[in-house]
């Protein structure tokens, strides 16, 4: 993904480095700011239909289908980097996320609450993957980046979260990912 893969970049780039304010990761965080989708409200607002769009899709032209994981990872990213000009688009991608998190404190990719498990016995639901449950990975990152944004501005979305991983972890310590 254009989206996720420039993200990681920019992130470990500035980390590695300990600059963030050279002309190659400039002109990928601006070029990530103008892909952030602000004026869809995609198929996610059925359930949240309150909430301001503020996300970036895994891929491009995809503006129905932002994904809370590539948010979480471009919104690393672009806090690394001037976090004054990309303030507002920081901002806008935390209150999506926030507002993305489902009621058991986890997050899911796409949707909010996609746990019907039922859709997954539908005949043509051959591969079983009709749903978007919360997970590990995608909930760590989203923890993660609010925590870096501002712990004391997210602290009880933050919170949630943890618990939700503490919830989720496996009976031999480890964190099931669906995505890596």
């Amino acid at each position: 993904s254009p989206m996720w893969d420039t993200g990681l970049a920019i992130h470990s780039l500035a980390e590695a480095n300990g600059e963030s304010q050279t002309n190659e990761l400039n002109r990928a965080a601006a070029w990530l700011a103008e892909k952030q989708i602000l004026d869809v409200n995609g198929d996610w607002s059925h359930k949240r239909p309150g909430l301001r769009p503020g996300g970036w899709p895994f891929q491009y032209t995809n503006d129905y289908y932002p994904d809370v994981d590539d948010t979480a990872v471009v919104a690393l990213a672009l806090d690394k980097m001037d976090s004054k000009k990309f303030r507002v688009n920081i901002e806008r991608a935390a209150e999506w996320i926030v507002g993305m998190q489902g009621v058991n404190g986890g997050w899911g990719s796409f949707d909010a609450d996609n746990t019907y498990g039922y859709l997954n016995h539908i005949p043509f639901a051959d591969h079983g993957a009709l749903l978007d449950p919360p997970t590990a990975d995608v909930t760590a990152r989203c923890v993660g980046m609010l925590a870096q944004i501002s712990v004391e501005r997210y602290s009880n979305t933050i919170k949630r979260g943890i618990a939700y991983l503490y919830a989720d972890q496996e009976n031999d310590g480890s964190w099931f990912g669906r995505w890596g």
